[in-house]
């Protein structure tokens, strides 16, 4: 799969090495060669397709070739704002929207929808530091403890309502989930 999208001229402008948008950067496991994976600039797509109505749509999909006909799929939408309050959350379930249905089961369907491919697992990201955590913590587990002790105090609207909407997409259903760069890692079999 990943050879048929590098190799696909409708994809080949939005190709991009490098995860990044609005200075916000996810990572790449160190040990993910370039030919195991590829990111697509969906908005990127969209935009270029000079439409009077410009389709909202995430940043990024990425797919990561884990061997076998297996792969591992992050749909991303990066947001660099100071404040959950800039997190506009139709906004960012409508760019959702968009891809899961206009981009990979319409547009692109001859590669995306095509059953020799299995999905292991599909991962839909929010990335941001809104709230101004990162870098303050240094293990993932203290992150977390910082998110339940915000959770007991309900501030963190945007994340629950996030979820809120399910995507369904090759019999996976799907949530949003929201996470602080330079995480998701990109890598083999989230």
């Amino acid at each position: 799969m990943v050879s048929r999208i590098k190799n696909n001229p409708k994809l080949k402008d939005y190709l991009r090495n490098k995860i990044e948008d609005e200075g916000i950067e996810v990572e790449v496991d160190v040990r993910l060669q370039e030919s195991e994976y590829v990111a697509i600039k969906v908005d990127d797509f969209y935009n270029n397709l000079h439409q009077a109505v410009v389709p909202k749509a995430t940043d990024y999909v990425v797919v990561v070739d884990n061997s076998c006909d297996s792969y591992s799929m992050y749909i991303l939408e990066m947001k660099n704002v100071k404040s959950p309050k800039y997190l506009v959350v139709k906004d960012i379930q409508e760019k959702f929207t968009t891809t899961i249905y206009d981009f990979l089961s319409e547009r692109f369907k001859d590669i995306f929808m095509d059953d020799r491919y299995k999905y292991k697992p599909i991962k839909l990201y929010l990335v941001s530091d809104a709230y101004g955590v990162g870098g303050k913590y240094q293990t993932h587990g203290e992150y977390i403890k910082f998110l339940e002790k915000v959770n007991k105090r309900d501030s963190l609207k945007v994340d629950r309502s996030l979820g809120n909407k399910v995507y369904k997409f090759r019999n996976q259903y799907l949530r949003i989930e929201y996470d602080i760069p330079p995480n998701p890692v990109i890598r083999k079999n989230v």
